[in-house]
């Protein structure tokens, strides 16, 4: 079959997928399509790229949608469709889904966008280890898109048709901008403990519907697909990922030399395979905080892009009473860029602002002894609002500022 005819099929098989995956929900990252002419959704699977994707192409009349999967079976690159694209779409959007199954993608993409300047391609890719690494190639020539977890306000859009009033911890007043999102709540009668409980299991999009075992495959995909894909460990070390995930779910922090132990594989091998698990969007790390200085990067403090990805983890070993202090850590987390750790009293420091993170009856203890002159907060799951030196607020609160 000829390139020409390969894209005619391809848009009739594509425009067939995408209109099975019809939702109304839109992520808030959907908004950014229109930033370049070259676009590339990137993150975790299972975040919804493929969805965001599938309504763009809805909503445009002149598209053409290849999935690279199908292109590279075909035998064809993106190079293929220089000389042909002009056969089937000279302006309007081109679509590529799972695009990091074609070789040489990013130097190819953009000279594909030079011959066809009309054109806005938007892509995806489940490999974000090949996706991240492409940002050199597209330097000012693509905008970047990170798909993470939903939001708060993004899962309770999609599973109650609901919003929460945005909290501002940085508020003048941070007692008043709290209790209007506590009203707020009350009057749309949402049940927030129950609400935070299912949000620790469904904050990737699929997980509303589907149950939350479903993503041990997906971390398989991940480790033999994304990280193996990336062609740097043979098959002895693609092994010791879910060893090393285990281990890791277990505790922050650790070291390389107990893990390299723990493992039996190299120190920089660990510390290897650990940047991969950050480049998929599996784990990230936080360094320890420095008082007057910005970060050390030393023993740093590994914590879960997802807490349900620890939860499920933590699940196959038996550790549900470990699960729930590390699990809300990685809530917290979950949407804080910058974030460091302290090594005695508090837990983070965010923004110049100090973060205790516990259960409902954790007071401000921690803080006894602690030379910081920014603000102080008690992150709980309980519901209890309390002012003073160590302000006290519900997880739903400080969620709903994202």
């Amino acid at each position: 079959m000829d390139i020409v005819s390969f894209l005619k099929e391809e848009k009739f098989l594509m425009e067939k997928q995408f209109s099975e995956i019809r939702q109304e929900f839109k992520r808030d990252a959907y908004s950014e399509l229109e930033k370049s002419n070259i676009i590339i959704l990137y993150g975790l699977r299972g975040t919804g790229k493929t969805t965001i994707m599938a309504q763009k192409y809805l909503e445009v009349t002149e598209s053409l949608a290849i999935h690279g999967e199908h292109m590279n079976l075909a035998g064809y690159s993106i190079k293929d469709l220089i000389s042909s694209l002009k056969h089937v779409l000279n302006e309007g959007y081109l679509f590529i889904d799972e695009i990091t199954k074609l070789k040489h993608w990013a130097e190819e993409l953009k000279v594909l966008s030079d011959f066809y300047p009309r054109v806005k391609i938007i892509v995806t890719g489940s490999s974000a280890v090949d996706l991240q690494e492409a940002r050199q190639t597209l330097a000012r020539r693509a905008v970047f898109i990170k798909l993470g977890p939903l939001t708060l306000n993004e899962f309770l859009k999609i599973k109650y048709q609901r919003q929460l009033v945005k909290f501002n911890p940085f508020s003048s007043d941070i007692l008043t901008a709290a209790i209007k999102t506590e009203f707020d709540a009350r009057e749309k009668q949402l049940d927030a403990a129950a609400i935070i409980n299912e949000y620790k299991k469904m904050n990737l999009p699929y997980l509303i519907e589907k149950p939350v075992s479903t993503l041990l495959d997906v971390l398989d995909r991940v480790i033999y697909e994304d990280i193996g894909g990336a062609g740097s460990f043979d098959e002895s070390i693609l092994q010791k990922f879910w060893p090393l995930l285990k281990l890791l779910a277990l505790s922050e922090k650790t070291s390389y030399d107990n893990l390299s132990k723990d493992l039996g594989v190299g120190k920089g091998t660990v510390i290897k395979m650990i940047e991969y698990l950050v480049k998929a969007n599996v784990i990230r790390t936080a360094y320890p905080y420095a008082y007057g200085k910005t970060k050390v990067r030393k023993e740093p403090k590994y914590l879960f892009v997802s807490p349900t990805i620890r939860s499920v983890i933590l699940g196959l070993l038996g550790e549900k009473e470990r699960e729930i202090g590390l699990v809300r850590e990685d809530l917290f987390a979950m949407h804080l860029d910058e974030l460091f750790y302290l090594k005695d009293g508090p837990d983070y420091v965010w923004k110049g602002t100090i973060f205790e993170i516990g259960g409902p009856s954790k007071d401000s203890k921690q803080f006894k002894n602690v030379k910081f002159k920014g603000r102080k907060y008690i992150v709980h799951d309980g519901l209890e609002i309390s002012n003073g030196e160590v302000f006290k607020l519900p997880f739903y609160i400080f969620l709903s500022q994202f």
